[in-house]
């Protein structure tokens, strides 16, 4: 999908995608630059998966999304306190990417906003692609603490309730899923077959005494959020067993479900209860034909 986006620069820029680079070593990442975001994402896989359901093998591969604010974003002074040290540190460069040299000393479980998931069947008949997240992550210190952050060799003192971090998650993931599925649309020349969305009851993050647990937490929601694709001979397909496979992993029936049998998307009150507003691009997009600004398809004028 990225590589095709770098064909035309005017797609790149009817989907805000300023620029992608990949991240050299360890498993398969990306770092991705989209217009009017809150700052770059860090797409980076964390496993694999093959599973056989009706005598149908998905393999299924599950990423981290993180997000580094730039300090001048709306969001920045909700992100934790050493997020914030690190992001204005030696740790990050120019371009707002941690530098290749410290990027193994940077905690893995600072920065992440969501989780994305992405299912395709053996033929590539059906695919599907799920981002899950809460609409808040938040920290808290259930006493008071003298917290010591190693990594920039500093300390910090917190009271009884500080809240350390209380990031709007979906908010800010949702843009990169946004863009992607816009970028698989038009790669793939497919629209959506169907949309859904669950709602789980949401959690915050309890720090007491350097013990860590989740507390659940009535005011915050996590939501999972899913996009199916399918060939045009296989929508019956689509819409009953990935479907029913997607339900039973969730555990939670969607309380928004909307099939678009004509490849087109259409308004409907229903769409109100969504926590985020559908891009139409994602259909539009698959009908639209642009060229190719380069001599060849491998990047070169």
């Amino acid at each position: 999908m990225l590589i095709v986006s770098s064909w035309s620069e005017q797609f790149r820029a009817d989907v805000g995608l300023k620029a992608f680079s990949q991240v050299w070593g360890g498993p398969p990442a990306w770092y991705i630059w989209l217009a009017d975001a809150p700052g770059v994402y860090h797409l980076a896989l964390i496993e694999t998966e093959e599973k056989k359901h009706k005598g149908k093998n998905f393999y299924k591969a599950a990423f981290a999304v993180k997000c580094y604010p730039y300090p001048d974003g709306a969001c920045y002074s909700s992100f934790s306190f050493v997020e914030q040290k690190l992001i204005q540190s030696r740790f990050f460069d120019e371009t707002h990417t941690p530098v290749f040299e410290c990027r193994e000393k940077i905690p893995s479980d600072l920065f992440n906003v969501a989780v994305l998931t992405i299912t395709m069947d053996d033929e590539a008949n059906m695919s599907s692609f799920c981002v899950e997240t809460l609409d808040i992550l938040r920290s808290r210190y259930a006493s008071k603490t003298n917290q010591t952050f190693p990594v920039l060799d500093i300390a910090r003192k917190f009271v009884v309730d500080e809240i350390d971090r209380d990031i709007p998650g979906l908010e800010i993931a949702y843009p990169l899923f946004d863009c992607l599925m816009c970028l698989y649309a038009n790669a793939g020349k497919q629209a959506p077959v169907q949309v859904q969305c669950s709602r789980t009851p949401g959690f915050e993050v309890i720090i007491e005494r350097g013990k860590v647990s989740a507390q659940l937490n009535k005011a915050i929601n996590g939501y999972r959020l899913t996009v199916h694709y399918a060939v045009a001979d296989c929508y019956e397909q689509i819409n009953t067993e990935p479907m029913q496979f997607d339900i039973e992993e969730c555990g939670e029936a969607p309380f928004y479900k909307r099939t678009f049998p004509c490849g087109h998307f259409h308004d409907e009150e229903v769409d109100g209860n969504l926590p985020i507003t559908i891009n139409k691009n994602w259909w539009s997009l698959a009908h639209r034909h642009y060229v190719s600004e380069l001599a060849s398809s491998c990047g070169c004028h």
